[in-house]
Protein backbone atom coordinates (compact mmCIF):
# COMPACT_ATOMS: atom_id res chain seq x y z
CA UNK A 1 0.00 0.00 0.00
CA UNK A 2 1.39 3.41 -1.00
CA UNK A 3 1.60 6.15 1.62
CA UNK A 4 2.27 9.87 1.69
CA UNK A 5 4.65 11.47 4.19
CA UNK A 6 4.52 15.15 5.06
CA UNK A 7 8.08 16.34 4.55
CA UNK A 8 8.96 19.81 5.95
CA UNK A 9 10.98 20.65 2.83
CA UNK A 10 9.05 19.15 -0.09
CA UNK A 11 5.52 18.82 1.27
CA UNK A 12 3.75 15.52 0.67
CA UNK A 13 6.13 12.80 -0.55
CA UNK A 14 4.58 9.65 -1.98
CA UNK A 15 6.19 6.26 -1.31
CA UNK A 16 5.05 2.98 -2.82
CA UNK A 17 4.74 -0.27 -0.87
CA UNK A 18 8.22 -1.51 -1.80
CA UNK A 19 9.82 1.79 -0.74
CA UNK A 20 7.96 1.74 2.57
CA UNK A 21 9.27 -1.77 3.25
CA UNK A 22 12.78 -0.62 2.32
CA UNK A 23 12.54 2.28 4.77
CA UNK A 24 11.47 -0.16 7.47
CA UNK A 25 14.63 -2.28 7.17
CA UNK A 26 17.01 -1.95 10.15
CA UNK A 27 19.78 -0.66 7.85
CA UNK A 28 17.76 2.41 6.89
CA UNK A 29 15.98 2.86 10.22
CA UNK A 30 19.47 3.30 11.73
CA UNK A 31 19.72 6.55 9.73
CA UNK A 32 16.99 8.02 11.97
CA UNK A 33 19.62 8.01 14.71
CA UNK A 34 22.39 9.70 12.71
CA UNK A 35 22.10 13.45 12.46
CA UNK A 36 22.75 15.09 9.12
CA UNK A 37 25.08 17.76 10.54
CA UNK A 38 26.61 15.90 13.49
CA UNK A 39 26.65 18.31 16.46
CA UNK A 40 25.81 21.49 14.56
CA UNK A 41 22.78 21.76 16.86
CA UNK A 42 25.18 23.18 19.47
CA UNK A 43 25.20 26.37 17.42
CA UNK A 44 22.03 25.92 15.31
CA UNK A 45 19.51 24.40 17.78
CA UNK A 46 17.14 23.34 15.01
CA UNK A 47 19.76 21.24 13.20
CA UNK A 48 18.38 17.95 14.51
CA UNK A 49 17.39 16.51 11.13
CA UNK A 50 18.75 13.10 10.20
CA UNK A 51 20.16 11.07 7.34
CA UNK A 52 16.79 9.29 7.25
CA UNK A 53 14.88 12.50 6.49
CA UNK A 54 17.46 13.48 3.90
CA UNK A 55 17.31 10.10 2.15
CA UNK A 56 13.56 10.43 1.65
CA UNK A 57 14.10 13.93 0.27
CA UNK A 58 16.77 12.75 -2.16
CA UNK A 59 14.49 10.01 -3.50
CA UNK A 60 11.73 12.58 -4.02
CA UNK A 61 13.98 15.10 -5.79
CA UNK A 62 15.53 12.35 -7.94
CA UNK A 63 12.11 11.26 -9.16
CA UNK A 64 11.11 14.85 -9.93
CA UNK A 65 14.21 15.27 -12.07
CA UNK A 66 13.73 11.90 -13.78
CA UNK A 67 10.10 12.64 -14.65
CA UNK A 68 10.98 16.09 -15.97
CA UNK A 69 13.45 14.34 -18.29
CA UNK A 70 10.73 11.82 -19.24
CA UNK A 71 12.72 8.79 -18.15
CA UNK A 72 10.97 5.44 -18.06
CA UNK A 73 8.67 5.44 -15.02
CA UNK A 74 8.80 1.71 -14.33
CA UNK A 75 12.55 1.11 -14.56
CA UNK A 76 14.61 4.32 -14.56
CA UNK A 77 12.54 6.53 -12.26
CA UNK A 78 12.19 3.63 -9.85
CA UNK A 79 15.93 2.95 -9.85
CA UNK A 80 16.96 6.55 -9.11
CA UNK A 81 14.40 6.68 -6.29
CA UNK A 82 15.81 3.51 -4.69
CA UNK A 83 19.34 4.86 -5.12
CA UNK A 84 18.23 8.04 -3.36
CA UNK A 85 16.83 6.09 -0.42
CA UNK A 86 20.03 4.02 -0.11
CA UNK A 87 22.74 6.55 -0.98
CA UNK A 88 23.64 7.34 2.67
CA UNK A 89 23.18 3.86 4.14
CA UNK A 90 26.94 3.59 4.80
CA UNK A 91 27.22 6.63 7.05
CA UNK A 92 28.58 6.07 10.53
CA UNK A 93 28.01 7.99 13.78
CA UNK A 94 28.03 11.76 13.26
CA UNK A 95 27.85 11.42 9.47
CA UNK A 96 30.88 12.82 7.65
CA UNK A 97 32.94 13.01 10.84
CA UNK A 98 33.19 9.21 10.75
CA UNK A 99 34.75 9.38 7.28
CA UNK A 100 37.92 10.97 8.67
CA UNK A 101 38.31 8.21 11.23
CA UNK A 102 37.59 5.48 8.68
CA UNK A 103 40.18 6.91 6.28
CA UNK A 104 42.74 7.05 9.09
CA UNK A 105 42.26 3.58 10.59
CA UNK A 106 41.08 1.44 7.66
CA UNK A 107 43.34 -1.53 6.93
CA UNK A 108 43.77 -0.94 3.19
CA UNK A 109 46.32 -3.76 2.96
CA UNK A 110 43.39 -6.18 3.19
CA UNK A 111 41.49 -4.52 0.33
CA UNK A 112 41.85 -5.80 -3.21
CA UNK A 113 42.49 -4.01 -6.50
CA UNK A 114 40.74 -0.70 -7.11
CA UNK A 115 39.10 -0.84 -3.68
CA UNK A 116 42.38 0.28 -2.10
CA UNK A 117 41.84 3.77 -3.57
CA UNK A 118 38.07 4.10 -3.04
CA UNK A 119 36.39 6.09 -0.29
CA UNK A 120 35.76 3.82 2.67
CA UNK A 121 32.20 4.95 3.37
CA UNK A 122 31.28 4.24 -0.27
CA UNK A 123 32.70 0.72 0.00
CA UNK A 124 30.66 0.20 3.16
CA UNK A 125 27.50 1.45 1.42
CA UNK A 126 28.06 -0.96 -1.47
CA UNK A 127 28.56 -3.88 0.91
CA UNK A 128 25.42 -3.07 2.85
CA UNK A 129 23.28 -2.75 -0.29
CA UNK A 130 24.54 -6.00 -1.79
CA UNK A 131 24.80 -8.09 1.38
CA UNK A 132 22.10 -6.94 3.78
CA UNK A 133 19.60 -9.80 3.87
CA UNK A 134 16.51 -7.62 4.24
CA UNK A 135 17.50 -5.29 1.40
CA UNK A 136 18.50 -8.09 -0.99
CA UNK A 137 15.37 -10.10 -0.18
CA UNK A 138 13.19 -7.08 -0.94
CA UNK A 139 14.90 -5.69 -4.05
CA UNK A 140 16.65 -8.74 -5.50
CA UNK A 141 20.34 -9.22 -6.23
CA UNK A 142 20.26 -7.71 -9.72
CA UNK A 143 18.60 -4.47 -8.68
CA UNK A 144 20.94 -4.16 -5.71
CA UNK A 145 23.86 -4.53 -8.12
CA UNK A 146 22.38 -1.86 -10.42
CA UNK A 147 21.96 0.54 -7.51
CA UNK A 148 25.58 0.06 -6.43
CA UNK A 149 26.78 0.68 -9.99
CA UNK A 150 24.59 3.76 -10.26
CA UNK A 151 25.91 5.18 -7.00
CA UNK A 152 29.55 4.48 -7.85
CA UNK A 153 30.13 4.31 -11.60
CA UNK A 154 26.90 5.37 -13.29
CA UNK A 155 24.28 3.22 -14.96
CA UNK A 156 23.00 3.30 -18.53
CA UNK A 157 22.53 6.77 -19.90
CA UNK A 158 24.56 9.60 -18.30
CA UNK A 159 21.34 11.38 -17.31
CA UNK A 160 20.69 8.81 -14.58
CA UNK A 161 24.21 9.20 -13.25
CA UNK A 162 23.77 13.00 -13.23
CA UNK A 163 20.60 12.70 -11.17
CA UNK A 164 22.26 10.53 -8.52
CA UNK A 165 25.83 11.83 -8.61
CA UNK A 166 26.71 15.00 -10.48
CA UNK A 167 27.02 18.78 -10.14
CA UNK A 168 23.21 19.17 -9.98
CA UNK A 169 22.38 15.89 -8.28
CA UNK A 170 19.38 15.27 -6.03
CA UNK A 171 21.62 14.81 -2.98
CA UNK A 172 23.01 18.37 -3.15
CA UNK A 173 19.65 19.90 -3.97
CA UNK A 174 17.98 18.32 -0.95
CA UNK A 175 20.71 18.97 1.59
CA UNK A 176 20.96 22.65 0.64
CA UNK A 177 17.24 23.19 1.16
CA UNK A 178 17.01 20.90 4.21
CA UNK A 179 20.10 22.20 6.03
CA UNK A 180 19.01 25.77 5.35
CA UNK A 181 15.53 25.15 6.78
CA UNK A 182 16.62 23.32 9.92
CA UNK A 183 19.51 25.68 10.67
CA UNK A 184 17.09 28.59 10.37
CA UNK A 185 19.07 30.41 7.68
CA UNK A 186 18.07 31.53 4.19
CA UNK A 187 21.42 30.95 2.49
CA UNK A 188 20.53 27.59 0.93
CA UNK A 189 17.34 28.63 -0.84
CA UNK A 190 17.09 28.40 -4.63
CA UNK A 191 14.30 27.89 -7.18
CA UNK A 192 14.33 24.11 -7.42
CA UNK A 193 11.18 23.93 -9.54
CA UNK A 194 12.48 26.34 -12.19
CA UNK A 195 15.77 24.47 -12.28
CA UNK A 196 13.95 21.19 -12.86
CA UNK A 197 11.78 22.76 -15.60
CA UNK A 198 14.94 23.78 -17.44
CA UNK A 199 16.51 20.30 -17.44
CA UNK A 200 16.89 18.51 -20.75
CA UNK A 201 18.80 15.63 -22.32
CA UNK A 202 20.70 16.37 -25.50
CA UNK A 203 23.55 14.96 -27.55
CA UNK A 204 24.18 12.10 -30.00
CA UNK A 205 22.21 8.90 -29.40
CA UNK A 206 24.89 7.12 -27.38
CA UNK A 207 26.30 10.27 -25.77
CA UNK A 208 23.21 12.00 -24.44
CA UNK A 209 23.77 13.99 -21.27
CA UNK A 210 21.98 16.23 -18.82
CA UNK A 211 21.94 19.93 -19.76
CA UNK A 212 20.02 23.04 -18.78
CA UNK A 213 18.10 25.34 -21.07
CA UNK A 214 18.79 29.06 -21.26
CA UNK A 215 15.83 29.86 -18.99
CA UNK A 216 17.42 27.84 -16.18
CA UNK A 217 20.65 29.83 -15.93
CA UNK A 218 19.41 32.12 -13.14
CA UNK A 219 18.11 29.15 -11.12
CA UNK A 220 21.53 27.47 -11.37
CA UNK A 221 23.20 30.75 -10.37
CA UNK A 222 20.99 30.74 -7.26
CA UNK A 223 22.00 27.13 -6.61
CA UNK A 224 25.74 27.89 -6.86
CA UNK A 225 25.41 30.90 -4.56
CA UNK A 226 23.37 28.80 -2.11
CA UNK A 227 26.21 26.24 -1.93
CA UNK A 228 28.78 28.96 -1.38
CA UNK A 229 26.88 30.84 1.32
CA UNK A 230 25.82 27.71 3.18
CA UNK A 231 29.44 26.52 3.15
CA UNK A 232 30.82 29.79 4.51
CA UNK A 233 28.06 30.41 7.05
CA UNK A 234 27.02 26.92 8.22
CA UNK A 235 29.44 24.16 7.21
CA UNK A 236 32.47 26.36 8.06
CA UNK A 237 30.94 28.02 11.11
CA UNK A 238 33.56 28.06 13.86
CA UNK A 239 31.47 26.01 16.32
CA UNK A 240 30.65 23.43 13.64
CA UNK A 241 34.37 23.11 12.85
CA UNK A 242 35.30 22.84 16.52
CA UNK A 243 32.73 20.13 17.32
CA UNK A 244 33.73 18.06 14.28
CA UNK A 245 37.41 18.26 15.20
CA UNK A 246 36.67 17.39 18.83
CA UNK A 247 34.87 14.20 17.78
CA UNK A 248 37.75 13.21 15.51
CA UNK A 249 40.26 13.92 18.29
CA UNK A 250 38.19 11.90 20.78
CA UNK A 251 38.23 8.91 18.42
CA UNK A 252 41.98 9.22 17.93
CA UNK A 253 42.62 9.46 21.67
CA UNK A 254 40.32 6.53 22.36
CA UNK A 255 42.08 4.28 19.86
CA UNK A 256 45.69 5.35 20.38
CA UNK A 257 45.90 6.52 24.00
CA UNK A 258 43.05 4.76 25.81
CA UNK A 259 43.31 1.64 23.61
CA UNK A 260 39.55 1.11 23.50
CA UNK A 261 39.13 -2.08 21.48
CA UNK A 262 35.48 -1.44 20.59
CA UNK A 263 36.33 1.95 19.15
CA UNK A 264 39.19 0.57 17.08
CA UNK A 265 36.94 -2.23 15.83
CA UNK A 266 34.35 0.34 14.71
CA UNK A 267 36.76 2.26 12.47
CA UNK A 268 39.28 -0.38 11.32
CA UNK A 269 37.57 -1.26 8.04
CA UNK A 270 39.02 -4.41 6.47
CA UNK A 271 36.45 -5.23 3.80
CA UNK A 272 34.89 -8.14 5.69
CA UNK A 273 31.18 -8.73 6.21
CA UNK A 274 31.89 -9.02 9.93
CA UNK A 275 33.09 -5.42 10.03
CA UNK A 276 29.97 -4.19 8.23
CA UNK A 277 27.62 -6.13 10.54
CA UNK A 278 29.21 -4.51 13.58
CA UNK A 279 29.31 -1.09 11.90
CA UNK A 280 25.56 -1.22 11.23
CA UNK A 281 24.83 -1.49 14.95
CA UNK A 282 26.27 1.98 15.65
CA UNK A 283 24.63 5.39 15.62
CA UNK A 284 25.11 8.77 17.34
CA UNK A 285 23.29 7.84 20.55
CA UNK A 286 24.99 4.48 21.06
CA UNK A 287 28.40 6.04 20.37
CA UNK A 288 27.94 8.69 23.08
CA UNK A 289 26.42 6.21 25.51
CA UNK A 290 29.21 3.65 25.09
CA UNK A 291 32.24 5.93 24.88
CA UNK A 292 31.12 8.79 27.13
CA UNK A 293 28.11 8.30 29.41
CA UNK A 294 28.95 4.79 30.68
CA UNK A 295 32.65 4.76 29.79
CA UNK A 296 35.53 4.68 32.24
CA UNK A 297 37.38 7.95 32.73
CA UNK A 298 39.92 8.49 29.99
CA UNK A 299 41.05 10.93 27.33
CA UNK A 300 38.34 9.95 24.86
CA UNK A 301 35.63 10.08 27.53
CA UNK A 302 36.81 13.50 28.72
CA UNK A 303 36.72 15.01 25.23
CA UNK A 304 33.26 13.59 24.50
CA UNK A 305 32.01 14.84 27.89
CA UNK A 306 33.08 18.32 26.85
CA UNK A 307 30.88 17.98 23.78
CA UNK A 308 27.97 16.46 25.66
CA UNK A 309 27.90 19.34 28.16
CA UNK A 310 28.90 22.00 25.60
CA UNK A 311 32.20 22.85 27.24
CA UNK A 312 33.75 23.33 23.85
CA UNK A 313 37.33 24.12 22.99
CA UNK A 314 37.73 27.77 22.06
CA UNK A 315 39.18 29.24 18.89
CA UNK A 316 42.25 30.96 20.25
CA UNK A 317 43.84 31.66 16.86
CA UNK A 318 42.75 32.06 13.26
CA UNK A 319 44.60 33.31 10.22
CA UNK A 320 44.44 33.26 6.45
CA UNK A 321 47.25 31.63 4.55
CA UNK A 322 48.33 34.98 3.12
CA UNK A 323 49.40 36.06 6.61
CA UNK A 324 52.27 33.56 6.45
CA UNK A 325 55.49 33.94 4.44
CA UNK A 326 55.18 32.79 0.82
CA UNK A 327 57.36 29.69 1.25
CA UNK A 328 55.15 28.51 4.13
CA UNK A 329 51.86 29.51 2.54
CA UNK A 330 52.30 27.01 -0.29
CA UNK A 331 52.85 24.15 2.15
CA UNK A 332 50.02 24.85 4.58
CA UNK A 333 47.59 22.56 2.80
CA UNK A 334 49.96 19.62 3.29
CA UNK A 335 49.44 19.82 7.05
CA UNK A 336 46.12 18.00 6.69
CA UNK A 337 47.76 15.02 4.93
CA UNK A 338 48.27 11.86 7.02
CA UNK A 339 52.05 11.91 6.64
CA UNK A 340 52.14 15.43 8.12
CA UNK A 341 50.53 14.31 11.35
CA UNK A 342 53.83 14.22 13.35
CA UNK A 343 54.47 17.81 12.27
CA UNK A 344 50.97 18.87 13.30
CA UNK A 345 51.30 17.11 16.67
CA UNK A 346 54.61 18.82 17.33
CA UNK A 347 53.03 22.18 16.56
CA UNK A 348 50.19 21.33 18.97
CA UNK A 349 52.67 20.42 21.72
CA UNK A 350 54.58 23.67 21.30
CA UNK A 351 51.37 25.71 21.18
CA UNK A 352 50.16 23.99 24.38
CA UNK A 353 53.42 25.02 26.11
CA UNK A 354 53.05 28.60 24.92
CA UNK A 355 49.42 28.80 26.06
CA UNK A 356 50.30 27.23 29.42
CA UNK A 357 52.90 29.92 29.94
CA UNK A 358 50.53 32.66 28.80
CA UNK A 359 47.69 31.61 31.11
CA UNK A 360 49.77 30.16 33.96
CA UNK A 361 47.56 27.06 33.65
CA UNK A 362 48.68 23.59 32.48
CA UNK A 363 47.21 22.83 29.04
CA UNK A 364 47.31 19.30 27.64
CA UNK A 365 48.47 19.15 24.02
CA UNK A 366 45.85 16.44 23.37
CA UNK A 367 43.29 19.21 23.82
CA UNK A 368 44.99 21.57 21.39
CA UNK A 369 43.89 21.14 17.78
CA UNK A 370 45.41 22.75 14.69
CA UNK A 371 42.81 22.77 11.93
CA UNK A 372 43.45 23.76 8.33
CA UNK A 373 40.63 24.10 5.83
CA UNK A 374 39.87 25.91 2.60
CA UNK A 375 36.99 27.95 1.22
CA UNK A 376 36.80 28.42 -2.52
CA UNK A 377 35.53 31.71 -3.91
CA UNK A 378 32.12 31.61 -5.56
CA UNK A 379 33.78 32.00 -8.97
CA UNK A 380 36.17 29.15 -8.27
CA UNK A 381 33.25 27.03 -7.10
CA UNK A 382 31.36 27.63 -10.34
CA UNK A 383 34.45 26.86 -12.44
CA UNK A 384 35.03 23.53 -10.70
CA UNK A 385 31.93 21.95 -9.20
CA UNK A 386 29.61 23.24 -11.92
CA UNK A 387 32.09 22.91 -14.79
CA UNK A 388 30.25 19.81 -16.01
CA UNK A 389 26.94 21.65 -16.45
CA UNK A 390 26.31 22.42 -20.10
CA UNK A 391 23.85 25.05 -21.31
CA UNK A 392 21.94 24.29 -24.51
CA UNK A 393 22.42 26.36 -27.63
CA UNK A 394 23.67 26.09 -31.17
CA UNK A 395 26.81 24.76 -29.52
CA UNK A 396 26.47 23.69 -25.84
CA UNK A 397 28.75 25.70 -23.53
CA UNK A 398 29.85 25.27 -19.90
CA UNK A 399 27.62 27.07 -17.42
CA UNK A 400 30.34 29.38 -16.05
CA UNK A 401 31.01 30.70 -19.57
CA UNK A 402 27.35 31.50 -20.20
CA UNK A 403 26.43 32.97 -16.81
CA UNK A 404 26.74 36.77 -16.92
CA UNK A 405 26.74 36.84 -13.11
CA UNK A 406 29.82 34.68 -12.70
CA UNK A 407 31.53 36.26 -15.69
CA UNK A 408 31.39 39.57 -13.77
CA UNK A 409 33.06 38.11 -10.67
CA UNK A 410 36.84 38.37 -10.90
CA UNK A 411 37.92 36.49 -7.76
CA UNK A 412 39.43 33.16 -8.74
CA UNK A 413 41.13 31.80 -5.67
CA UNK A 414 40.88 29.32 -2.86
CA UNK A 415 41.53 30.72 0.59
CA UNK A 416 43.32 28.52 3.10
CA UNK A 417 42.59 29.07 6.78
CA UNK A 418 44.54 27.99 9.86
CA UNK A 419 42.76 27.80 13.21
CA UNK A 420 43.81 26.62 16.65
CA UNK A 421 41.34 25.31 19.23
CA UNK A 422 42.28 24.96 22.89
CA UNK A 423 40.65 24.53 26.35
CA UNK A 424 40.70 28.25 27.10
CA UNK A 425 38.42 29.99 29.56
CA UNK A 426 37.34 33.63 29.57
CA UNK A 427 34.50 35.44 31.26
CA UNK A 428 34.26 38.59 29.16
CA UNK A 429 34.83 39.64 25.57
CA UNK A 430 37.65 41.85 26.84
CA UNK A 431 39.42 38.81 28.31
CA UNK A 432 38.86 36.85 25.11
CA UNK A 433 40.27 39.62 22.93
CA UNK A 434 43.28 40.04 25.21
CA UNK A 435 44.11 36.32 25.25
CA UNK A 436 43.68 35.97 21.50
CA UNK A 437 45.84 39.02 20.90
CA UNK A 438 48.60 37.83 23.23
CA UNK A 439 48.53 34.31 21.79
CA UNK A 440 48.60 35.38 18.16
CA UNK A 441 52.30 36.14 17.67
CA UNK A 442 53.62 33.07 19.53
CA UNK A 443 51.30 30.75 17.60
CA UNK A 444 52.18 32.34 14.24
CA UNK A 445 55.87 31.95 15.06
CA UNK A 446 55.49 28.32 16.17
CA UNK A 447 53.63 27.32 12.99
CA UNK A 448 56.19 29.12 10.83
CA UNK A 449 59.06 27.43 12.68
CA UNK A 450 57.50 23.99 12.24
CA UNK A 451 57.24 24.45 8.49
CA UNK A 452 60.72 25.91 8.16
CA UNK A 453 62.16 22.87 9.95
CA UNK A 454 60.17 20.56 7.69
CA UNK A 455 61.54 22.36 4.63
CA UNK A 456 65.08 21.83 5.95
CA UNK A 457 64.37 18.14 6.43
CA UNK A 458 64.21 18.30 10.20
CA UNK A 459 62.30 15.69 12.14
CA UNK A 460 58.89 16.57 13.48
Amino acid sequence: MAIQLRDPVHGFVRLDQEEVKLLDTPAIQRLRRIRQLAMANLVYPGALHTRFDHSIGVAHVASQMARELELDEHEEVKLVRLAGLLHDVGHGPFSHVSEKALDTYADRSKLKGAKKAEKIHELISAQIIQNDRDIVRLLGEERCRQIVVLLSQGHGQPAMKSIVSGPLDADKQDYLLRDSLFCGVKYGVFDIHQMHRSLTIEGPKNEKQLMIKQDGIHAVEQYVLAKYYLTTNVYRHKVRLITDEMIVRAIMLGIEKDEISGLKKLYSYDGTDGFVRNYCTWDDARFLQKFCVTAKAGRCQAMLARLLHRRLLKRIFDARANEFPAEIRDRLKSLVEPDSRPLRERAEREIAKALSKLTATPIDSDEVIVNIFSIRSVRETSRNDEAGILVTGQEPKPFDQVSTLFASINEQYTDEYVEVYAPMEWSTDTDKDRLRREARKPILRLIETAFQEKAKGGKA
